[in-house]
């Protein structure tokens, strides 16, 4: 009797232990399941939180884009022919007339709220909107001249200002003339930027976006309160910490600690050093993943025990799939390198006839508006037989990248062959437009110092074709009738240009 009772406690003493060491395990199994799907769960957030602030700030940075940018090549033009006027002896009136007929074509067709163009010609004060200035009134002492001044950029964007009477953030775009003394100038609202900051803003619950000039003035904030303070020169805070971190460090994606909360900021660079903005506060943001993790915790208690060896089935292919995943990514974008490298002329870097010719077909296929140029140097093959071959390759180089640093990124740049080149610029079909990119390209060109020509200048003779999107069907429609304009500039020297 007293052995049986031995073994039965025996027994029962297993069946604890070995009750023990099932729930030691299972409570371990829900433990570690609990944490990593909470991991899980939380990198996802973390992933969504970053991909909203990166649009928000896209968002934004687009919206720059259109409104400051397409301001900037309306007073370059505008610049570039007040200078043609100048130097063609034309007098201030009919500058005065010029500037009055733009100002009154911008004012009805692009942006009401500009007081248009106006700017300091010839030593006088000229004002497209008809203004008249008081008489105590100095052009020269005005921050859009001395800035521009000092700045010597043939394009200036003078620092922002809040108007008082409006609320409305303004800036002056400026273009510095050939005299280096004259400058024309064009009043621009920040208002269409500071609509869609607070368009992108309000989707997403606890998130801010805004717009900070390089020394560190708010341009636009989806808290209008904000509009015009300095970041930088403001008392230590979440603000002045924001700003800090990305006109003095340089960070473009960072996670910030404040009296206000936890934040999690994106960054998009935009021209002039300015910066778009996108800033969300995580403890708002991850609210509902945490009530989402008690539920899960609470569920997997449950049913852990059962589905413990399946989950764990489960996840390694998953991980299985995901190192698959990385290697299919990995080979997609060394493929997609290939590709690039193969569409490049070896030499130059820009596309080669073949790409770039598919490019432009397809974008007359979509009867994108545009101008196509092609370029030729200028008695390049006296330049290989006089220097050496080895002086003509460095000629090319140089000439490429002048093309390069002419034209924008969603323009086409290509290599013909030889000394021959083209370009198609996207949405430029006003003649005006077209010359002063071109003569951006030849003042570049006039500016190249090549030590083996000495004192001999680099030229090139350019034809160039507007195309609004229905006379030509084909890149070789537009390349017959643009090689025949480049020819008639062949027969003025220096560099010329020639419209088909």
């Amino acid at each position: 009797m007293r052995d049986q009772d031995q073994k039965f406690k025996k027994t029962a003493n297993m069946i604890r232990i070995r009750s023990l060491a099932v729930a030691i395990v299972v409570i371990t199994i829900v433990v570690v399941a609990s944490v990593y799907v909470g991991q899980r769960f939380y990198a996802t957030k973390k992933e969504v939180l970053q991909q909203q602030c990166e649009l928000n700030a896209k968002e934004s940075a687009r919206e720059y884009d259109r409104c400051l940018l397409t301001r900037a090549n309306i007073v370059t033009v505008a610049g570039y022919a007040v200078d043609m006027m100048m130097k063609s002896g034309r007098d201030n009136q009919a500058i005065l007339d010029y500037m009055t007929a733009e100002t009154n074509y911008i004012v009805a067709t692009l942006d009401p709220s500009t007081t248009g163009i106006y700017g300091l010609i010839n030593g006088e004060y000229l004002d497209g909107s008809g203004w008249v200035p008081d008489k105590d009134f100095v052009p020269s002492e005005r921050p859009w001249y001395v800035e521009t001044l000092q700045s010597g950029h043939e394009i200036t964007f003078v620092e922002p200002y809040l108007d008082m009477q409006t609320q409305t953030v303004m800036m002056t775009v400026t273009d510095l003339l050939g005299d280096e003394k004259s400058v024309i100038a064009m009043d621009v609202s920040l208002e269409p930027i500071q609509r869609i900051i607070e368009e992108v803003s309000d989707p997403a619950e606890g998130s801010q976006a805004f717009v900070l000039d390089s020394g560190g003035i708010i341009v636009a904030h989806s808290d209008k309160s904000q509009l015009g303070v300095n970041y930088l020169t403001a008392a230590d805070g979440l603000w002045h910490s924001i700003a800090t971190n990305i006109l003095e460090k340089g960070q473009m994606q960072f996670d910030l600690s404040a009296e206000e909360g936890d934040f999690s900021v994106y960054v998009d660079k935009l021209e002039e050093g300015w910066c778009s903005v996108s800033l969300i506060n995580t403890d708002i943001w991850y609210q509902p993943l945490q009530r989402t993790v008690i539920i899960i915790g609470a569920g997997l208690v449950l049913i852990i025990a059962f589905l413990s060896v399946v989950f764990l089935r489960l996840n390694a292919k998953n991980q299985a799939l995901q190192r698959l995943h990385t290697r299919i990514v990995q080979e997609e974008r060394r493929g997609d390198e290939l590709q690039m490298l193969s569409e490049k002329d070896r030499m130059t870097g820009l596309y080669d006839r073949v790409s770039g010719e598919r490019k432009i077909n397809e974008l007359l296929g979509a009867e994108v508006e545009g101008v196509f140029l092609e370029l030729d140097i200028d008695n390049f093959k006296s330049i290989n037989d006089t220097y050496g071959h080895q002086v003509g390759d460095q000629v090319i180089l140089e000439v490429a990248d002048a093309l390069h640093g002419t034209f924008r990124s969603n323009d086409i740049t290509m290599r013909l062959g030889g000394d021959e080149f083209g370009a198609f610029a996207v949405g430029i079909t006003k003649q005006e437009m077209a010359e002063a990119i071109i003569h951006r390209l030849f003042q570049r060109l006039e500016s190249l110092e090549i030590a083996e020509l000495g004192d001999r200048k680099v030229s090139a003779s350019v034809g160039a074709v507007l195309f609004t999107g229905k006379e030509a069907k084909s890149f070789e429609e537009l390349y017959a009738s643009v090689d025949q304009a480049m020819y008639t500039s062949k027969k003025i020297s220096g560099n010329s240009l020639s419209f088909a």
